[in-house]
């Protein structure tokens, strides 16, 4: 069986890469982030019953949504936003479920390019107990106290934005459930 190639990249080519590639970058119609806010309802409302009807919030006009794409289709989104001077938060990470353990680290790791880009002094996110160990071996560290969030525990966790930092290679056969 030959093994998939996954890629990370901002080229809007993202529509004419071989099946087997994943592609990541921003979005930017109307059409993908109504995309990826499908994914984000069918993850967060539909199967983690986080949310009642829809998981959008004040976030999402201003944040900067990227997409993962394969075989001409989104299959996982995240978001970024500022939240004040030099700090930004990743969260809505939602990946379909015949596509995790692919997508997710992708995702991750363009989220922390973006920021990188964009003067980022911190960049932070709220993340599912269940998927601290899954972050932790992408790199990121706790830097606060869990606490519930619509129910469920979340844990604050921290990116290591220093340029050229690879982090431990994760294990990209590990499921990310959000």
């Amino acid at each position: 069986m030959k093994k998939s190639t996954i890629t990370s990249a901002t080229a809007n080519s993202a529509l004419h890469t071989p099946h087997s590639a994943i592609v990541c970058r921003e979005v930017y119609r109307k059409d993908e982030l109504e995309d990826c806010y499908r994914i984000r309802k069918q993850v967060f409302v539909e199967e983690q019953n986080l949310f009642a009807g829809t998981d959008r919030d004040r976030y999402d006009k201003g944040a900067i949504h990227i997409a993962a794409w394969q075989g001409g289709r989104i299959i996982g989104t995240v978001r970024i936003y500022q939240e004040g001077r030099g700090t930004w938060y990743g969260g809505r990470l939602a990946v379909l479920k015949d596509f995790r353990g692919r997508a997710g680290r992708l995702l991750i790791e363009k989220a922390i390019e973006t920021a990188r880009a964009k003067n980022a002094q911190r960049f932070l996110a709220y993340i599912q107990a269940g998927n601290v160990p899954f972050f932790k071996r992408c790199g990121w560290s706790k830097a606060g106290e869990v606490f519930n969030y619509h129910g469920t525990p979340h844990q604050l966790m921290e990116a290591e934005l220093k340029k050229g930092f690879n982090p431990p290679s994760a294990d990209r056969g590990q499921g990310f459930k959000g």
